[in-house]
């Protein structure tokens, strides 16, 4: 290999990582942490603080002072990672908008400490059961610093009441349970059929 091809291996090379390390660093996706809400159940327009809120590494390792930039309800689950130090990561759900539209919090307690809390409104979502996200600025630009809570999630709109929600009907009033008649019943057509066409009976003449 001459002096000029081994550059050009070397630039290659080069350039491939360079265009290979931003992708590795936005898959790498998601530092996460069990968050709780100060309730279960909220409307739309509702306040809700948050406690056990942090700032981590990708890979789980920190903490970082608490610098939180924004949050997303998200009506997916995404599970706690096992080896959040695996990278690639699976990065983040295609439903989530853009880091930018994320919504501000109220309120934050405990800037630049390992771990503090948060007050949320809730925004206008359907009812339903939702997952928190949130993003902190550790330095790495936009996207970066992805975090979601593996702790309670947070269900938004009305919860039916128990006395509302219709029970089953008592299992004898489904139908007619057919098995008890149908066993006297076909012991019965066999025991006749013996009584008429067993050995000790002999068939008359035509």
């Amino acid at each position: 290999m001459t002096i000029r091809t081994r550059r050009w291996a070397v630039l290659a090379a080069a350039a491939a990582v360079l265009l290979l390390a931003p992708v590795a660093v936005a898959d790498t996706c998601c530092a996460n942490t069990p968050v709780t809400p100060d309730s279960a159940a909220a409307m739309p327009g509702d306040q809700v603080r948050l406690t056990g809120l942090r700032c981590l590494n990708a890979d789980n390792s920190g903490g970082l002072g608490l610098e939180v930039r924004g949050f997303w309800l998200w009506p997916g689950h995404r599970a706690a990672e096992q080896d959040p130090a695996t990278a690639p990561g699976p990065g983040l759900p295609q439903d989530l908008p853009p880091v930018e539209a994320w919504l501000p919090f109220d309120s934050v307690e405990g800037g630049g400490q390992p771990v503090g809390s948060a007050v949320i409104t809730i925004p206008n979502l359907r009812d339903g059961s939702y997952q928190l996200w949130w993003r902190c600025d550790n330095g790495g630009g936009p996207g970066s610093g992805i975090h979601y809570s593996t702790g309670p999630r947070l269900r938004i709109g009305a919860v039916p009441e128990t006395a509302t929600v219709p029970a089953s009907p008592p299992a004898d009033q489904t139908g007619w349970n057919w098995a008890p008649l149908l066993l006297p019943a076909i012991g019965s057509t066999t025991f006749a059929g013996l009584l008429r066409f067993g050995p000790g009976r002999r068939r008359r003449g035509g």
